[in-house]
């Protein structure tokens, strides 16, 4: 038996030249697509259809019949259409009978040869579908890429739009500029805020430093909210939830408001309520702190449970709530949280957030627990962090009022009222140490 295999284009051509050589007694033995060139990376490849044909007279029968007819068939089995069967034969072929001749070979692959080209189009794109299933890097890395180099390409043209509003700016206000850069402000706010500084001074006074960073002071002050201290009134009960992620301090927050509010100069009624009772140390650290300032602390299981410890304490002025810490994309935790604000009860959130935390994923939790929603924010662990420049670009793009800021453990001391001119000097790195009185936690209103 000899065989030979051929390529060409299509199988019809294919078939042409096995019969020029091999001639007509020649058996189509298989066909297959591939693709031949390519040059650099293969990306000038193209198909074409080899066929391996061999001739042999004593065999060329036993090959029609097991080989060219069965190939047949998984064709049409993989096409999923249905084609008219030869008759059944009930005798075996013989030379009397008319023999499956090349010519019959040749129309048969004429007629298949449109199928074969969708079904190995088919094919290709379900191997591609198939290893990008298997790897989804495959898809997701070039993606990736291509967004990492428009994020770099659109941030190098922004920077040099910047670079030249900045150098656009007059005086001496480029210093200032490059200062609030220095303390993690974003460049369009400290452009925006020197603008403004501009715009208030005239070009003749921007010599004047002292002059320059009063006003600059003052547009600070005046681009963030802050809500000021907790105000319970007698006959009004308050109600304070606090709600962020695990380790920002929520439990010892909750044990600083506590203090103040019970050895304030005016002693408010107040009440503690944990709904922290996935972590057994929390619910034991709040219940020492209750001993302590012997005020009730209520464990609340669901929502329902919430609302039935606060309809029995009336006669409380201030009830603070302690939640469990959850990660802002933990649903069973934003449910719960969702399912409380659900109960139609009076409650002012403060989400706590802690000061070293990188600034995209404070955006992430704001975002993520605004759905509650969230009323103020409270920065904790601001002795952990040198510059502050990140909370300051927080509160002002989001236009939530800041209610305390707490730079330490100790309890009360060092929880802190946020004020305007208080979170600029922290976040100009010169905080001016003060004693922190009861008043300015808490508010000495009656």
């Amino acid at each position: 038996m000899k065989l030979k295999r051929f390529e060409a284009l299509t199988l019809q051509g294919a078939l042409q030249s096995v019969k020029a050589e091999l001639g007509p007694d020649a058996v189509i033995v298989s066909t297959r697509r591939i693709h031949k060139g390519g040059g650099l990376f293969g990306l000038l490849s193209q198909p074409v259809v080899e066929v391996t044909a061999a001739v042999d007279r004593g065999k060329k029968q036993k090959l029609i019949e097991t080989g060219i007819l069965d190939r047949i068939r998984q064709t049409e089995q993989s096409m999923d259409v249905k084609t008219v069967s030869p008759p059944p034969q009930s005798e075996p072929l013989s030379a009397s009978k008319p023999r499956n001749t090349f010519e019959d070979q040749l129309q048969m692959a004429t007629l298949l040869d449109p199928f074969t080209e969708q079904l190995t189009a088919v094919r290709e794109e379900l191997q591609r579908l198939r290893a990008e299933r298997e790897d989804p890097e495959s898809v997701v890395g070039p993606l990736r890429q291509e967004l990492e180099g428009l994020r770099i390409i659109v941030g190098e043209a922004l920077g040099d739009r910047m670079r030249k509003q900045v150098d656009a700016l007059p005086g001496g206000l480029t210093v200032e500029y490059e200062r609030l850069i220095a303390q993690g402000i974003q460049p369009p706010l400290a452009h925006e805020l020197l603008r403004a500084v501009a715009e208030t001074l005239g070009t003749s006074r921007l010599d004047d430093r002292d002059a320059v960073s009063e006003i600059l002071r003052e547009r600070m002050e005046q681009s963030i909210s802050v809500s000021g201290s907790l105000h319970p009134t007698k006959g009004i009960q308050q109600v304070v939830m606090l709600v962020g992620p695990t380790g920002v301090g929520k439990t010892t927050t909750v044990a600083k408001l506590a203090s103040w509010a019970t050895q304030a100069e005016q002693p408010r009624k107040t009440v503690l309520i944990t709904l922290d009772t996935y972590r057994v140390a929390a619910v034991e650290q709040l219940r020492v702190f209750a001993k302590i300032l012997k005020i009730p602390l209520e464990v609340a299981m669901s929502p329902r449970d919430l609302t039935a410890c606060i309809n029995r304490h009336q006669e409380a002025e201030l009830i603070l709530i302690d939640t469990s810490g959850r990660s802002p994309r933990d649903r069973t935790g934003q449910e719960e949280l969702k399912a409380i604000a659900q109960q139609q009860l009076k409650i002012e959130t403060h989400l706590v957030l802690a000061a070293p935390t990188t600034e995209s994923v404070l955006h992430d939790v704001i975002q993520q627990y605004r759905t509650i929603p969230i009323h103020r924010l409270l920065f904790t662990k601001l002795d952990e962090v040198a510059h502050l420049g990140k909370l300051f670009n927080l509160l002002h793009y989001t236009g939530l009022p800041l209610s305390y800021v707490s730079m330490g453990q100790r309890v009360p001391e060092d929880l802190e009222v946020a004020t305007g001119r208080r979170v600029v000097d922290l976040v100009s790195a010169h905080p001016q140490q003060q004693p922190v009185e009861h008043s300015t936690v808490l508010g000495a209103s009656s």
